[in-house]
């Protein structure tokens, strides 16, 4: 099935409530809304598609509730999709849908073969066990048992995001937002994932801070050639990252291409919009 895609996601849609016949009517980019006023159903997104080349990088742009974070989540698997299929080259040869995975299957598919970084590190992070913990946590899931080999992998992790070799026994709960960034960036690269998707990574971070986690995003991609799904509402972050760009709103994609081609000459309105509010 597969020739030259990592990931291929066809149809992806998530309701949240039982849906009714006039939901399709009642929501999307025309109806303004992601909600339907007959039911009360939100279409969070719906078909939702695309496929991601070895080592490409895909930005998802839109606003708060459009949808964006949704997708990384069914991705990953923490939300269960509604409709649609998504197929991983790693999984099955790319042959059968990772929705219809075994438990067992879910736990190696996301300790292994993907990776996500939360907006909110305390998501990804257990906060109360140290930093060097938290990487152990995921080489354990992959049956990696020498604890000389997992501090090793640690504190090289750590050192590739500059987090300091003497905070690696200390508890995340007391970093800084942008240092647990960083613990985060180092967790879900431990495996050395196939599949990297980030939500919302630069939210509520300083500028400086900002820029820093971002170089050290398009070092790994640039040295891993690790693909990934980059979903932000910046259009900064996703110009720096991003060879390829959809733009959603109210859980559609209403545009899609090139980065540069979406950002410098936007068709759809709300691109426009989008592009607009950054000039």
């Amino acid at each position: 099935m597969n020739s030259s895609w990592v990931l291929r996601v066809d149809g992806l849609g998530k309701r949240y409530g039982r849906g009714c016949g006039l939901c399709s009517r009642n929501t999307g980019p025309l109806a303004g809304a992601n909600s339907c006023a007959n039911c009360g159903s939100i279409l969070a997104c719906t078909n939702v598609s695309f496929d991601l080349l070895p080592g490409e990088t895909l930005g998802i742009v839109g606003e708060s509730g459009s949808g964006k974070s949704t997708v990384l989540r069914c991705l990953f698997l923490d939300e269960e999709p509604t409709w649609g299929s998504a197929y991983l080259s790693g999984f099955h040869r790319g042959e059968r849908d990772i929705f219809t995975a075994s438990p067992p299957e879910r736990r190696e598919l996301r300790a292994a073969t993907m990776g996500l970084a939360y907006q909110n590190p305390a998501a990804g992070l257990n906060l109360h066990i140290t930093a060097g913990g938290n990487i152990a946590e995921r080489l354990l899931n992959v049956r990696v048992r020498s604890v000389a080999e997992i501090r090793d992998r640690a504190g090289y992790l750590l050192r590739r995001t500059e987090v300091p070799h003497d905070r690696m026994d200390d508890i995340p709960a007391h970093f800084s937002g942008g240092m647990q960034q960083r613990v985060q960036l180092a967790k879900v690269m431990a495996n050395n994932p196939s599949v990297l998707l980030l939500d919302e990574l630069t939210t509520g971070l300083d500028v400086s801070v900002q820029a820093g986690v971002l170089d050290l995003v398009r070092e790994f991609q640039e040295q891993l050639h690790i693909a990934m799904v980059v979903v932000s509402h910046d259009l900064g972050v996703i110009r720096l990252l991003a060879g390829r760009t959809m733009v959603m709103k109210d859980g559609q994609v209403v545009e899609s291409g090139l980065t540069d081609q979406v950002l410098e000459d936007p068709h759809h309105p709300y691109t426009q919009l989008l592009v607009a509010s950054m000039t």
